[in-house]
């Protein structure tokens, strides 16, 4: 089997899912790991596909992958930006944590006991619970690929809350520094932690930066809203916090 034909197989995968990982190309294509490799380099410098750690998609527009493929990716990144996130954190505070595997890394390092955290995450509420962190975890339609619950129900009970702050994930991050989601449920759940949140803090390494989807919320010139990221190479703004 020639490159041609294994480009062609696998731009055609990438149209019926957004993302390929490195064990789907070896069981698809049947090759060794080298002439995978050479393979992917071939396709990112002629503009077919983008690589990311551990595997490939093709453009980039956002998706939601499930919560174990995702830890899995931009590990080192997201501990930065983790550990950033939860310095903003004030003791007695009523915070707001979305779902997501970033937002579920600033877990490990939040230690006070005197807060109180509402979430739709629900590993996040496990092992917030085992922290001996007061949690709530929101009711709602279980999405089982990303461990979260969702739907109209959990929109309303967010905003019967007034947050001190809210930590949101994010699927991408627009051009004009634009929230972007991979769904509607994602969306409103986002939406409203902001909308209920005194102030807003997301998490987004800079492999999210330069997206597009349908779904999305301008934050620039909104100064209750930072986007938190270990790199940025847009023009400077406000709402920008580099995590180190």
């Amino acid at each position: 089997m020639g490159f041609d034909k294994r480009k062609n197989i696998i731009l055609a995968q990438l149209e019926q899912q957004p993302f390929l990982f490195f064990s789907d190309l070896e069981h698809l294509l049947d090759v060794s790991p080298t002439t995978i490799r050479r393979d992917l380099t071939a396709l990112e410098k002629e503009g077919s596909i983008i690589r990311f750690h551990g595997g490939i998609k093709k453009d980039k527009g956002v998706a939601e992958m499930s919560m174990n493929k995702k830890q899995t990716i931009h590990a080192d990144r997201k501990k930065l930006i983790a550990k950033t996130a939860a310095e903003k954190i004030k003791p007695n505070s009523l915070i707001f944590i979305g779902s997501g595997s970033t937002t579920f890394a600033m877990l490990n390092y939040i230690h006070d006991t005197s807060i109180t955290v509402i979430t739709n995450g629900i590993p996040h509420a496990e092992l917030l619970n085992k922290k001996n962190i007061r949690t709530f975890l929101l009711c709602g339609f279980i999405k089982e690929r990303t461990r979260s619950t969702a739907g109209e129900q959990t929109v309303k009970m967010i905003h019967s809350y007034v947050f001190d702050s809210a930590f949101l994930g994010a699927n991408g991050v627009g051009s004009q520094l634009e929230l972007l989601s991979a769904d509607e449920y994602e969306h409103n759940i986002k939406n409203a932690a902001i909308q209920a949140s005194n102030s807003s803090y997301i998490l987004a390494d800079s492999s999210k930066f330069q997206a597009t989807a349908m779904f999305n919320i301008p934050l620039q010139e909104r100064p209750n809203i930072f986007i938190i990221t270990e790199d940025y190479s847009g023009s400077c703004s406000q709402n920008i916090i580099i995590a180190h």
